[in-house]
């Protein structure tokens, strides 16, 4: 069953394939940021994200949470 949220801002992103597999996600999976950082044990970071349109902070109507593991931060 998905769980990215339906309505209000939104949670769609795409992350390399290598997190996706080590999260245990199938491939037709649809995961909000926090169930599949949950599965990860960690939160993610902008480098776990391929580069697509999609993925960038000022493309669409992103959750705050989706943009703050979108950007870089001082720990990168």
């Amino acid at each position: 069953m998905p769980t990215a949220p339906v309505d209000g801002p939104d949670e769609w992103y795409t992350v390399l394939d290598g997190v996706w597999q080590c999260a245990g996600a199938a491939e037709d999976n649809v995961l909000c940021i926090g169930c599949l950082e949950v599965r990860l044990n960690r939160r993610l970071v902008h480098t776990d994200f391929i580069s697509a349109a999609l993925n960038d902070p000022d493309y669409g109507h992103h959750s705050q949470r989706l943009l703050t593991r979108l950007r870089p931060t001082a720990e990168d």
